[in-house]
């Protein structure tokens, strides 16, 4: 057993783990839906403008909608809403998305992106008061976790990769016996002892006590 894999490996597992509880069970994101921009000019001058600002959902794929009606002949144009280049605040994009000029109805849809706010303008080209109303309408489909579909793939990958690698790690930990990476014995040094001996008298020497036989 490798405790230090094992340790290793459950950190990765728990981390991993708690993306996907938070992502995948706690965050609810953006749901399916819409909203409704309603507006209504009340006897405008002749002559005269209105600009109105109409907040909306950012996103990728959206359908926006837009219905006018005036008592009399109106200019109307509809421009995404951006912030100015030289101050602070929003300004409308150039060209206008859709434009009537000296209409007394419209109608408009587009689907696709659909930016955070709008510019809506009326001019009045009557000689008389003008009443207008107009409705802009926007629908979108739901969005997990707020997030869009790159970053939602990115997150995906990335629990994936930490709960695998988190749970090899556990594995190799659990089954790796211990001690196979560890340096072998070094071999026991033969140590010789070298010192003043002295030398045994040879037994085939004759002893110079002894005589002849």
């Amino acid at each position: 057993m490798r405790l230090g894999l094992v340790v290793v490996g459950l950190a990765f597992v728990v981390v991993g783990a708690g993306l996907v509880v938070t992502f995948f069970v706690f965050s609810s994101g953006v749901p399916p839906g819409g909203l409704t921009r309603s507006i209504s000019a009340v006897q405008m001058s002749p002559n005269s403008t209105q600009v109105w600002t109409l907040a909306t959902v950012s996103t990728d794929h959206g359908t926006l909608t837009l219905d006018w009606s005036s008592s009399g002949p109106s200019n109307v144009a509809l421009a995404r809403a951006a912030a100015c280049p030289s101050s602070s605040g929003l300004c409308p994009v150039s060209p206008a998305l859709v434009v009537w000029d000296a209409n007394s109805s419209g109608s408009w849809k587009s689907s696709g992106g659909v930016s955070s706010a709008y510019f809506l303008t009326a001019t009045s080209r009557s000689s008389n008061a003008v009443n207008l109303n107009a409705t802009l309408s926007e629908s979108y489909p739901g969005t997990a976790f707020g997030l869009g579909s790159p970053e939602l793939i990115l997150l995906t990958i990335g629990c994936v990769l930490l709960l695998g690698t988190g749970a090899v790690g556990v594995f190799l930990g659990l089954f790796l016996p211990g001690g196979v990476y560890q340096p072998a014995p070094r071999p026991h040094r033969r140590v010789e002892i070298y010192g003043d001996l002295e030398e045994e008298p040879n037994e085939l020497e004759e002893d110079p006590l002894d005589g002849p036989e």
